[in-house]
């Protein structure tokens, strides 16, 4: 656990667990603002005057033509994932509405589905949009919307869900993955809402859209999770969104994104019973996580995951590295946007801790530290070794550890002048102190 002594330090947890730290310019903006005024800006922007930014995915629907030859649509999926990756990375780095673009990223690691199944990235991209479009809304709305997407009927074969042969893929993970958890439902669940969705196909053009046909659709009633007369998408997702685990397996889940995965566990019924009184509305659910983190002496620690690890250092460091080799850090680490390993999302971010995620992790603090601009505040702090400096830029109001202290202190004295800042730097980068927030 790791004690908070001020605002300096809270808000440095609050902007890192709801976001991806802060630029030098955001600290100088954010400096002497209460921590729970900056809460109450992110979850509600336009009531406090901040136009929400426009999508990062929006004119990408043009990714590939439609008349293209077939024998190059490989080629060409290949280089539109590749521009989506970097206009997301960006958005991740730079966007005004932090909270807004990491609870996009939450729910993609919810969802996790994968561009290695949905080869059309529009319908990838729209599947982004949509989750997006409702990251701090309402959940309901959101599980609705999913349950429909064209990507999440390619990537559960929802698409060839028909009534003489339903597939339950996505019937299973709805209940498992996506809402209530798996001792909440039994196979008997499972065929119920298989049956019931079944009939739902994509039509071509425009990124897909899901279309209804009656004829494929088993309408037998039967009986979801207790509920009598499940029969359709609607009955459904009414049956699942009412259930009385569905709150706190929500809650429990962001929670330990938020908190970390050694929180107390006994918040999880209060967190429940505010999402619960709240319709499932997200914004309540996320201030009373982030509140009570707010309000704790001492904090349960979180290490950053591969993302949350390269746009901070590009944010803190003033950095820019092109899409190409962000990709490449990215996969050497073991983790791509848009490709989640499995229908379970990403791995623990504790899992990043192998040995070579942690090789990648040093090659890439290189390569960041490389292209950090001349007037970086970051490397002009490493370049004359004040590590205090150093440490809140990145994120450390309290300072490095005394083992991080001493290595960078060794580094600075064995290196000659017009190398310190810059391999000091990538040290910095390396630290746990960085790592793990």
């Amino acid at each position: 656990m790791t004690n908070h002594h001020n605002a300096q330090i809270d808000l440095a947890w609050l902007t890192q667990r709801l976001g991806y730290g802060m630029s030098p310019d955001e600290q100088t903006n954010l400096d002497g603002v209460d921590p729970t005024t900056v809460l109450a800006r992110r979850l509600d922007p336009e009531s406090h005057g901040v136009a929400i930014p426009p999508s990062p995915f929006e004119g990408l629907g043009d990714l590939i033509p439609p008349d293209i030859d077939p024998d190059n649509f490989p080629a060409l999926r290949r280089a539109a994932y590749q521009q989506l990756l970097g206009i997301w990375l960006d958005e991740l780095r730079d966007t005004s509405d932090p909270l807004l673009e990491w609870m996009t990223f939450f729910w993609h690691d919810h969802f996790a589905v994968t561009s290695e199944v949905v080869l059309n990235p529009v319908i990838m991209v729209n599947h982004l949009s949509l989750l997006r479009q409702h990251a701090r809304g309402n959940f309901g709305d959101l599980l609705r919307a999913v349950t429909l997407d064209p990507a999440m009927l390619i990537f559960l074969d929802g698409r060839s869900s028909v009534a003489r042969q339903p597939n339950e893929n996505y019937g299973r993970e709805l209940l498992e993955l996506y809402s209530i958890g798996v001792e909440h439902y039994t196979e008997a669940d499972v065929v119920a809402a298989a049956s019931a969705l079944t009939g739902w196909q994509i039509q071509p053009g425009d990124g897909g859209t899901a279309v209804f046909s009656a004829r494929r659709h088993d309408d037998t009633h039967r009986t979801l999770l207790g509920a009598s007369g499940v029969h359709d998408v609607d009955t459904v997702l009414d049956a699942v969104l009412n259930h009385q685990a569905l709150p706190g397996f929500i809650a429990g889940k962001l929670a330990a994104s938020i908190l970390g995965n050694d929180f107390d566990e006994n918040q999880v019924p209060e967190f429940a019973h505010v999402f619960a009184n709240h319709n499932l509305d997200l914004a309540p659910l996320i201030s009373a996580i982030a509140e009570a983190g707010l309000a704790l002496t001492s904090r349960s620690p979180l290490v950053r995951h591969p993302v949350s690890w390269l746009t901070n250092a590009e944010k803190t460091t003033g950095a820019r590295i092109d899409t190409r080799a962000r990709a490449h850090i990215l996969h050497s680490m073991g983790m791509v946007p848009g490709r989640p390993p499995h229908v379970g999302g990403f791995p623990p971010p504790e899992n990043y801790l192998n040995a070579s995620s942690t090789a990648a992790r040093f090659t890439s603090a290189g390569l960041v530290a490389n292209q950090a601009p001349e007037d970086s505040l970051a490397l002009a702090a490493a370049s004359t070794g004040d590590w205090q400096t150093l440490a809140s830029l990145l994120g450390r109001p309290q300072g490095f550890s005394a083992a991080s202290l001493s290595a960078l202190d060794g580094l600075k004295d064995a290196t000659p002048s017009g190398q310190q800042g810059r391999n000091c730097l990538a040290l910095s980068l390396s630290t746990p102190d960085f790592l793990v927030i």
